[in-house]
């Protein structure tokens, strides 16, 4: 566990709020836009999370075992003891350890869904459940390996970001908590919503794609909103929407994927935390952070409409590389990783984003601004 530089000086009335996840940016950014000083903890420890952070843990392990029970709550244990914290904000990493929510609620207020809540909506059998209770579509899952695997997809239970989905073979090995999943067609479509527990609003809809690799065929790649679907369909996603928030008591920022077509719109999953399209929606005149906090507070307010067309991508390290003590990176960057730092093969550099008059100009943007840092990173030998 590493502690970042001094504390940030820039807003020293403001009140701390923890924000924890695999990366903790995004939400700190959220949260000093929303009037909070964010005390960040995640994996990473990216330069522009310290700076935008009264303080700033990094926990060391990475990405697969940076958020462990030890080591989160000796961080969370520092921070309430430093520092006059309202509460805590966690993004992805929890997915598959409910418990570990539990942990930390025990040392903090948890402005979010709740170990239980976690747990029903990220278990296969609970959504499809759901679904079929509020007539969403809903493809079909099976707990055991199909006769013939043909049109089928391997997920992993508590799974997200797309990294653990695979086309499903019989020569496949199960792991324990492996379930199938039929394969849909359609837009892949996410919607950030906010809830209650009992009501559900959309913030916006935004259209995702992947960026496979050879390990990783589904995984996240980036996100571009909002979009228009048709009333039908968005009527559709309302309804699978409400139905999960009322179901599994959802609170505050989260978001639904969906698979949508002509004919319908498929509900994938539910994350029910702040998750990768916050950059895509936050605004500095409408922070999200400050909707999620009141929300879980039960007071559900409408967020303004989102007009502005925004994109966001991740970069991948295509071979191994180190990142050049500094680095000057262009304004559109963010996650910018500190001066040498190592990075491993397929591995996130850094995010880049971009805002257009639409979603295709955006996308088509943030698509030039990735291959950009691509270019720029080949020579970055480790």
């Amino acid at each position: 566990m590493a502690v970042g530089g001094p504390a940030n000086t820039e807003m020293p009335d403001a009140p701390s709020l923890i924000v924890v996840a695999q990366s903790a940016r995004a939400l700190a950014s959220s949260a000093k836009r929303a009037g909070y000083a964010p005390l960040a903890i995640d994996v990473f420890g990216d330069d522009d999370t310290r700076a935008i952070s009264r303080a700033a843990i990094t926990l060391e392990g990475g990405l697969s075992r940076g958020l462990r029970r030890p080591t989160l709550i000796d961080a969370v244990r520092t921070f309430v003891r430093q520092y006059d914290v309202i509460g805590l904000v966690y993004g992805s990493g929890f997915e598959h350890q409910p418990a570990l929510i539990s942990a930390v609620a025990r040392e903090v207020r948890v402005y979010g869904a709740n170990a239980r809540a976690l747990s029903r909506a990220k278990d296969p059998v609970a959504v499809a459940l759901v679904c079929a209770q509020s007539r969403a579509a809903h493809p079909q899952i099976e707990l055991v390996q199909p006769l013939n695997c043909d049109g089928w997809l391997t997920k992993l239970r508590g799974g997200a970001g797309g990294g653990h989905v695979r086309i499903a073979s019989r020569e496949t090995a199960m792991a324990p908590r492996d379930y199938f999943q039929r394969c849909v067609h359609g837009r892949s479509v996410s919607a950030l919503f906010v809830g209650d527990g009992a009501r559900a609003t959309i913030v916006g809809l935004s259209q995702q794609w992947t960026c496979p690799s050879s390990r990783a065929p589904f995984r996240y790649g980036g996100s571009v909103g909002p979009i228009d679907i048709s009333p039908d369909r968005r009527e559709e996603i309302e309804i699978a929407v409400a139905g999960v928030t009322r179901a599994f008591g959802v609170v505050g920022l989260a978001s639904a994927d969906f698979v949508v077509s002509d004919d319908v719109a498929w509900f994938i999953e539910v994350n029910p935390r702040p998750g990768a399209t916050l950059d895509i929606f936050d605004r500095d005149e409408d922070p999200l952070l400050a909707r999620h906090v009141e929300a879980c507070e039960g007071r559900m307010t409408t967020p303004a409409a989102r007009t502005r067309c925004r994109a966001a991508e991740v970069v991948y390290a295509r071979g191994d590389i180190a990142c050049p003590p500094r680095t000057k990176w262009p304004d559109w960057v963010a996650d910018r990783p500190v001066g040498g730092t190592k990075i491993a093969a397929d591995e996130p550099i850094c995010t880049v984003i971009a805002t257009a008059p639409d979603a295709q100009a955006a996308r088509r943007l943030v698509a030039d601004r990735a291959q950009e840092i691509s270019t720029i990173v080949e020579g970055w030998t480790t």
